[in-house]
């Protein structure tokens, strides 16, 4: 699969996450309404050994073992930042904290009834490889459920940023088709995916950005400006963004949301 643009380093990604361990629970709002949006599929999955891969501060884990006491789950993240909060925090919610890469996964085959990831795999290099190890780690009927985002997140920030300068100031995502390509490669029971436009609303840059870097998200991406952001071009941005304004809402927010459901 040809990527049009160099997706940031693991190691880049691991830290920025894992320096934002401690404040991303105050800002993961939209993480939060896509992991019920996830988790509402549950009902038809029973408990047993579950993998929470991208487990981050261990919200979706903390939400599976409220529903499913019996689970067994094993939390995986490539931050270790991340695990350590989490552990700490939350020590009742994981059977085991393991630091790793989603495409590379440390498990024998067979080994999981259940995955569930959450807006983790948007941030990986290779999603064929994801989707392989997924197929390889899962029992035999077991399900995956996942959570990512498309090329057209954050698309008002982009146009806004188009607008100022040329640099790489907003994240790069895959496209919804080559999500889907590199998923038909696999050779799953059953396979559902399907695309939504998430839209979230905040009352300035400022509040979006704070979020944004108090979740660990802001730009990891290569072709950025890596020196200082004049106060000119953040005014003139700003203003660009401003254009996007919706009365009694504030600024719209687009988040491709792609559901993935799959099973073995």
């Amino acid at each position: 699969m040809n990527i049009p643009q160099p997706l940031p380093d693991k190691l880049k990604i691991a830290r920025s996450f894992g320096d934002a361990a401690v404040t991303y629970d105050r800002y993961a709002h939209l993480q939060r309404d896509i992991a019920e949006k996830l988790l509402s599929e549950l009902n038809s999955v029973g408990a047993g050994q579950v993998l929470d891969l991208g487990s981050g501060t261990g919200h979706c884990a903390g939400e599976i073992l409220s529903r499913f006491p019996p689970a067994e789950i094993t939390s995986l993240d490539i931050a270790e930042d991340m695990l350590v909060y989490a552990k700490n925090e939350k020590a009742h919610v994981g059977k085991a904290w393991v630091c790793g890469d989603a495409e590379e996964l440390p498990f024998r085959n067979d080994s999981f009834d259940l995955i569930v990831s959450n807006l983790t795999i948007q941030w990986c290099h290779n999603p064929e490889s994801i989707f392989a190890e997924l197929l390889r780690v899962l029992k035999p009927g077991g399900k995956a459920l996942l959570s990512t985002l498309a090329e057209n997140t954050l698309f008002e920030l982009k146009e806004s940023w188009a607008r100022v300068d040329d640099f790489v100031h907003v994240n790069y995502f895959l496209s919804v088709d080559a999500i889907g390509s590199a998923l038909s490669e696999q050779t799953f029971a059953h396979k559902q995916l399907s695309n939504s436009q998430e839209k979230y609303y905040y009352e300035s840059l400022k509040t979006l950005s704070d979020e944004l870097k108090g979740i660990g998200a802001s730009n990891l991406n290569a072709g950025q400006d890596n020196g200082l952001t004049g106060k000119s071009k953040v005014r003139k941005l700003k203003s660009e963004l401003e254009q996007h304004r919706e009365t009694g809402k504030g600024i719209p927010v687009t988040y491709d949301l792609v559901l993935i459901s799959l099973v073995k």
